[in-house]
């Protein structure tokens, strides 16, 4: 008698079907239990009706696709593919393996445990994975007929953007009033349809001194955070109701940033830097995959040195051209100038949002009303330097000046303990380096593209127009005496009990006396001192480094479409967070005039630079008991030719105001988001 062996032991096609390092390779740079053809049509509806059961992942590739539905992806992909041996699929539900082309169940014994292998792969993966849960989450709460009903019809105005609620999710209102102004963003909506397929092309223009001509690139698909973010824009401005949840989103913000895990009481500034920052991170590393693959992967061995001077001079100018740069990130200018030698130095900086410290009005024991601000500029705090690295926001670093104050205490703030109570969704959680929840591949991409000059610099430690720069770019630049510390325009001169966005703003580009023990340690100063030894012959004593007095101002050298502005409401008190109360006015059209640079790129001294306002995250409440909430702006996009000739006397723009509390939406008068109590503030240019 012949015994018949088990069915799959026979399988003929394991061999060629199954590619663990195929699987691993793509799994793992995507949405987990997502078909990736429903993402890609962005097929919301579809995607509603597929549960995480539906999903079979090809062994070949690592393709996941639907096999349940009417779009059967699965079985089209196998089709696709069927003389490359994509015929070998498992489902994420049973985890059973079939074969298309035996059309039958496979053992996972067979052919020396490769098929076994890539199944335990696959199940620790998905136990890992923040959204592998049982079920996909669904994007839209609607029914599919009302959906449908809603994408035969046309909207009254197909420009405007509509407002749905977001589901909390457990302590998210902090998540929840970010995204309802980000789905507001205009140039956001407008940027990601060019760069939301793979495909797209990207030309990269590198400066003349390079003697380089422009480089097309294609781009792969985005990233999985990308791609989240894209899916969740697009599922708010589609038609029909709400409310949306955020899951798939959030989960992969998760996997970036862990802190955020857990659903506890977060900060929305943080939330906003840790988003944009990671979207960046991999929107640059997409665009430098693109660069490598143009010069047909070179590696540190196979690249001359002009292939590797090209890789870098375009992955330095392409990394600038990602959508979060383009919409979201400006630069700061600090100037400092020695009194003693007149030396004058500029750092630069990045910023995704500008940090306002609030000037609160306090009553003395007499009755006398007095004007505290959190950030104190005044020569006799102790703490001037610590605050000052905070003053461009949490998540991005600031210009450093060495000072005595801050030589000494230097190891004091490194071993300061941090408050990080959690009792409230408005806590201002202790700040971390945006860098240490990027997790780095050591893939052979990813150490082409760190050997060949294209490391990404994140954006907490961004000098000098965002870009990889060397020493000598690095080196800060001597500048004329004249208009050193000259504004684009007259200085803004706020009234005597006024508390205001331009008053703020005002405070925080005035120009700073350092004296005492925050004078400035003058290099060019203990240089000449050195030279003055060396002359005297006494080069051999140790040369004292010298401090001198010196004037400092931080001014905006280079304007972003969209300028965030964040009043900073919670302050360090001894070991306790605290929230400042104070209302503070802010205009619905904002000239940024007075606060930039007289050198402020594209811009003519004298000329008004105008934004309007378009949205709001308020914090209501206390330190223990607060929540989140937005107030957006719907409106039609811009259009250049609205806002012809001089700029004397603009209104803002057209639109109603939305009050969002999570799933809970209302339009509201003008009149109560100007009394709002804002923590974040969305200003557009305007055209």
């Amino acid at each position: 008698l012949q015994v018949s062996e088990p069915a799959g032991l026979t399988c003929q096609h394991v061999s060629k079907a199954v590619e663990l390092n195929s699987v691993k390779k793509a799994v793992t740079g995507s949405l987990w239990s997502v078909c990736l053809d429903c993402m890609k049509e962005r097929d919301v509806l579809e995607m509603e009706q597929v549960g995480t059961h539906d999903i079979r992942v090809c062994l070949k590739c690592g393709f996941q696709g639907c096999s349940q539905s009417e779009s059967q992806h699965s079985v089209k992909h196998q089709q696709a593919h069927h003389s490359d041996s994509h015929c070998i699929s498992i489902s994420l539900s049973t985890w059973k393996a079939w074969c298309f082309e035996c059309n039958e169940e496979l053992s996972t014994h067979c052919n020396k445990k490769a098929l076994a292998q890539t199944l335990d792969f696959l199940q620790k993966h998905s136990a890992k994975s923040a959204s592998g849960t049982s079920k996909i989450i669904k994007l839209l709460e609607e029914p599919a007929e009302y959906a449908d009903t809603q994408r035969r019809r046309s909207p009254v105005n197909s420009n405007l953007i509509p407002v749905k609620g977001i589901t909390n999710l457990g302590n998210t209102c902090f998540f929840n009033a970010v995204m309802q102004n980000l789905s507001q963003t205009h140039m956001l909506n407008d940027l990601i349809q060019e760069v939301k397929d793979k495909g797209h092309k990207l030309k990269i223009c590198p400066p003349p001194e390079t003697n380089l001509g422009p480089l097309t690139v294609t781009l792969s698909g985005p990233e999985p955070l990308t791609s989240a973010m894209f899916l969740f824009l697009h599922s708010m401005k589609e038609p029909g109701k709400g409310p949306v949840s955020p899951k798939i989103l959030f989960s992969q913000l998760c996997q970036k940033a862990p802190r955020f895990k857990g659903y506890q009481q977060q900060d929305s500034q943080e939330l906003l830097h840790y988003l944009l920052d990671s979207v960046r991170v991999e929107e640059s590393k997409r665009i430098k995959a693109a660069i490598l693959k143009a010069f047909n992967n070179p590696t540190e061995k196979t690249a001359d040195e002009e292939t590797k001077r090209q890789v870098k001079a375009y992955g330095k100018e392409g990394v600038k051209m990602n959508f979060v740069d383009q919409i979201f990130v400006g630069e700061l200018t600090n100037t400092i100038m020695c009194e003693e030698c007149e030396h004058i130095s500029t750092v630069k900086e990045a910023f995704i949002d500008i940090s306002l410290p609030i000037i609160e009005e306090r009553v003395s024991q007499h009755g006398r009303r007095s004007s505290t601000c959190h950030d104190e500029r005044g020569p006799e705090s102790p703490q001037k330097q610590e605050e000052d690295t905070c003053l461009v926001g949490r998540g991005l670093a600031s210009c450093q000046v060495d000072t005595a104050a801050s030589q000494s205490d230097a190891s004091e703030k490194n071993s300061s303990p941090q408050d990080s109570s959690n009792d409230a969704d408005s806590e201002a959680s202790e700040s971390e380096s945006s860098s240490s929840a990027n997790t780095s591949s050591h893939s052979p991409l990813v150490s082409a593209v760190s050997k060949l000059g294209l490391v990404h610099t994140p954006l907490d430690s961004l000098p000098l127009n965002h870009g990889t720069e060397t020493p000598a770019d690095r080196e800060k630049e001597r500048v004329s005496h004249q208009g050193a510390f000259q504004a684009l325009s007259h200085s803004y001169t706020p009234a005597s009990k006024e508390c205001s966005v331009q008053s703020c703003l005002h405070q925080f580009t005035s120009v700073e006396l350092l004296m005492g023990n925050n004078k400035l340690l003058c290099e060019n100063c203990t240089e000449r001192r050195h030279r003055q030894l060396r002359k005297s012959g006494a080069a051999d004593k140790k040369t004292e480094k010298v401090y001198t007095s010196a004037r400092k101002q931080m001014l905006i050298s280079v304007l972003p479409p969209v300028v965030t502005l964040h009043l900073k409401r919670f302050h360090q008190a001894g070991m306790n967070l605290r929230k400042v109360n104070r209302h503070v006015d802010f205009p619905l059209i904002l000239d940024l005039a007075p606060f930039c640079s007289a050198s402020c790129k594209n811009l003519r001294s004298g000329e008004r630079v105008l934004y309007s306002l378009y949205g709001i995250v308020e914090h209501s409440g206390s330190m223990r008991g607060g929540h989140y909430t937005a107030y957006v702006k719907v409106r039609t996009p811009q259009r250049t030719s609205e806002q012809p000739g001089p700029r004397e006397a603009v209104s803002a723009p057209p639109g109603q105001w939305v009050y969002v509390s999570d799933t809970s939406v209302q339009t509201v008068p003008e009149s109560r988001v100007l009394n709002s109590q804002a923590y974040l503030l969305f200003y557009e240019e305007l055209l």
